[in-house]
């Protein structure tokens, strides 16, 4: 049986990529799969902006294969945003895709990335 709380609120689809929307209270968790380049973040940030504003949101990036500078930028304007507004904002993954260019551009102060959702929430309570 699945719960309100856990069914997604949105689905989004593209060539290669999906976004999947979900709510949980006051954070918004968005499920990002396949290759997100150019185009993708195009629409990505369109979608980003239209979305409901949460004090928290978690990007699951964990089945992400590909993605470019112009989807971490979309990312960096979404946390520096919710950092400004006193909100959170973190990345599950640990997809090379996703984790080695956050790594190599040293981005990981304003996209923390976390393992698991779990990790995520161990951070944050302990913050």
């Amino acid at each position: 049986m699945t719960t309100d709380a856990t069914r997604p609120r949105q689905r989004y689809s593209g060539d290669g990529w999906s976004l999947e929307a979900h709510d949980s209270g006051e954070t918004s968790v968005y499920t990002l799969r396949g290759e997100f380049d150019f185009a993708a973040s195009t629409k990505l940030a369109d979608l980003l902006v239209a979305a409901p504003g949460a004090a928290r949101v978690v990007m699951d990036m964990a089945e992400v294969e590909y993605c470019d500078s112009s989807c971490l930028q979309v990312l960096l304007r979404l946390a520096r945003g919710l950092h400004a507004a006193g909100g959170r904002f973190a990345v599950v993954s640990a997809a090379p895709a996703v984790t080695r260019p956050i790594g190599l551009l040293r981005l990981g102060d304003v996209l923390p990335v976390h393992p698991t959702h779990e990790a995520v929430a161990d951070a944050w309570g302990a913050a």
